[in-house]
């Protein structure tokens, strides 16, 4: 875990209760991972694989932390792009046999639109992800994923300076695993939603 920690302790400009909140809510995820690893199946464990440097990590679990993506990106549609809300797709259109990779390449997209929002607000970009082979494993695309909450939250952490935004960092369960597909469909949602939310001016909700 020691890695992981190191990807998400880079220097930021942020207030100081948002450090806080974020460096408790990334040790409770450290906590939790050997436990959720243990309780992945085999056959996950073979279709998936297992980082050495990363350990292992599930789509399921990538799923939840893309859906508190999702949740900060609606949180910003409401509060500052009110008039904007009504025209934003909520459907996610349904894919098959996805593998991590592809969900790798499409958090590629959404970090490089995330990174429009962050210039805006004077942020450092997404703090990008290297594969350790050809292909991107799950615990991979999870770290993607969340750097790109990481900046999102900052950037907005500028807007709302006395928000912590600890609610968008939790942990979700489901009742059935999800799969790479359900993880690119739910980033193919958010990345519409940035299509249209970005490059407006902001406009706060009376």
């Amino acid at each position: 875990m020691k890695h992981l920690t190191n990807i998400y302790a880079r220097p930021i400009k942020r207030p100081l209760n948002l450090n806080a909140t974020l460096f408790i809510t990334l040790i409770a995820w450290a906590t939790a991972w050997p436990a959720l690893a243990a309780n992945t199946s085999k056959a996950a464990n073979i279709e998936y694989g297992y980082s050495k440097l990363y350990g292992e990590l599930t789509p399921t679990q990538v799923y939840s932390l893309v859906k508190n993506i999702d949740s900060m990106v609606m949180h910003y549609a409401y509060r500052y792009q009110p008039k904007l809300t009504s025209k934003l797709p909520r459907k996610i259109v349904p894919v098959n046999g996805y593998r991590p990779e592809q969900v790798f390449v499409a958090l590629g997209k959404l970090s490089d639109d995330i990174d429009v929002f962050a210039k805006q607000q004077n942020v450092e970009p997404v703090k990008r992800i290297k594969r350790e082979a050809k292909e991107a494993i799950p615990a991979e695309v999870f770290i993607l994923a969340g750097a790109s909450l990481d900046t999102f939250s900052e950037a907005l952490a500028v807007l709302e300076p006395t928000n912590t935004f600890g609610d968008f960092y939790s942990q979700r369960t489901y009742s059935r695993d999800k799969t790479p597909s359900d993880v690119y469909a739910l980033v193919d949602l958010i990345n519409r939603k940035l299509t249209i939310l970005l490059g407006q001016p902001l406009e706060l909700s009376e």
